[in-house]
């Protein structure tokens, strides 16, 4: 699928979501090379082992839309007893630069050390949701990252070659990012040119992915991508994400299927 000169960096998110997600990453594992671990999740330390068992780079998905604070509630962040609000509410929230900076700080921190204690090296860190671009968020999270050691990141800004850039969602998103980025660059992260929006939640998963790859002119990509199979854990954890099983199935299937996938390459090998 890869033509000469180009190189992709798959990545999975929501390791440790739930079962399902750590058996679909792992079905997918002889190509997608690195995997997002999302410590707020329902099986966090099987999912860590299990990934770093197959040799795969494992960073942080830093959540603040799913499961619950590390460190108690959050103000604009979450409900009375720290489970973290929808996704619309705390955009919302960070929009309007409701939560506050210092609360936001500890659990960033809160999280980072959850991840250490599970990972020995980290290679990466991004949000759940993206939230690792949203005000107030983007101004700590990469900082911290760095103090960890952790030097990749990821700028959700679709590459063009994908397409799609011009929908309302999408245009949000990537203002958002060409925001963070400046916080990104002054902690030292480095990030590569984004594809994976085109092919989130596609039951063409398979087809798509073949015809953006064609398209992207020779360098180095990460792709995002989110394998898994359906369990209940996470329809609990993410009743949203959960319609969307047949698009999930449907790409571990398609990475299963591929014979002739060039393997992803790890952060660390760049």
């Amino acid at each position: 699928m890869s033509a000469p000169g180009r190189g992709l960096v798959w990545v999975a998110d929501d390791l440790g979501v739930s079962s399902g997600t750590n058996a679909g990453i792992a079905q997918t594992a002889a190509t997608v090379r690195e995997a997002s671990l999302c410590v707020t999740g329902n099986a966090v330390e099987a999912g860590a082992a299990q990934a770093q068992s197959l040799g795969l780079g494992v960073g942080l998905h830093l959540s603040f839309t799913l499961g619950r604070s590390l460190t108690g509630p959050l103000r604009g962040l979450t409900d009375a007893h720290g489970q973290f609000l929808d996704l619309r509410a705390v955009l919302f929230a960070c929009l309007l630069r409701r939560p506050d900076r210092d609360q936001v700080a500890r659990e960033v921190d809160a999280q980072l050390r959850r991840l250490r204690e599970l990972v020995a090296a980290p290679s990466h860190v991004n949000g759940h949701h993206h939230v690792h671009v949203f005000p107030v968020i983007r101004d700590v999270v990469f900082a911290a990252a760095s103090r960890c050691g952790i030097g990749w990141t990821r700028m959700p800004v679709e590459h063009a070659a994908a397409g799609g850039r011009l929908r309302p969602d999408r245009l949000l998103l990537a203002r958002l990012a060409m925001r963070a980025a400046p916080h990104a660059r002054a902690a030292g992260m480095r990030w590569l040119p984004f594809v994976g929006l085109r092919t989130e939640n596609r039951a063409d998963f398979a087809r798509r992915r073949q015809r953006i790859a064609a398209r992207l002119p020779a360098g180095t990509y990460e792709w995002m991508v989110h394998p898994r199979l359906p369990d209940e854990d996470f329809a609990a954890l993410d009743p949203r994400g959960a319609d969307r099983d047949v698009a999930a199935a449907a790409e571990v299937a398609a990475f299963g299927a591929s014979c002739a996938e060039a393997v992803g390459r790890r952060f660390a090998e760049l």
